[in-house]
């Protein structure tokens, strides 16, 4: 009965024993594995509210770009700046929707919508004389026709 007990006791010690080493090892690998992040490191992510800008062809309304976008920036600049970044956003996208001509919104295959993030993104940090936008992304891009409305 001794023998029962005792065997028992040490299948307890044994397990709570690995069980903490097991934790303790994890732990540690976990701590090392993690690297500084530097890039993500104080970064918001924002969405802006979603626009539409008409797009007109031959005086009349051709149909609409429904468009939203996420952007990346230090939380420490965007803080600073005063005033919100999105309205700057905002605006320099539907300029730039709305005076685009050689683009067939039809048919958006053509569309480069990496050299338009990026002419916006510096366009932004140009209006406000630093580079608080890092990055921006599209959350929704479409065109609706016009005849598709009621």
């Amino acid at each position: 009965m001794m023998r029962m007990i005792l065997a028992g006791f040490w299948l307890c010690l044994v397990t709570l024993a690995s069980g903490w080493g097991a934790v303790e090892y994890f732990t540690r690998q976990a701590g090392a594995a993690t690297d500084d992040g530097s890039y993500f490191q104080g970064i918001t992510y924002e969405t802006t509210r979603a626009m539409t800008v008409p797009i007109i062809a031959d005086g009349a309304v051709d149909g609409y770009i429904v468009a939203q976008f996420v952007y990346t920036a230090q939380s420490r600049k965007l803080q600073a700046l005063g005033v919100p970044a999105e309205s700057f956003i905002v605006d320099e996208a539907f300029h730039h929707i709305f005076t685009m001509e050689n683009i067939d919104f039809r048919d958006l295959r053509r569309f480069d919508s990496r050299a338009f993030l990026k002419e916006i993104t510096e366009k932004v940090n140009a209006r406000l004389d630093s580079p608080v936008i890092r990055e921006m992304l599209v959350e929704e891009f479409n065109f609706v026709d016009a005849s598709q409305l009621r």
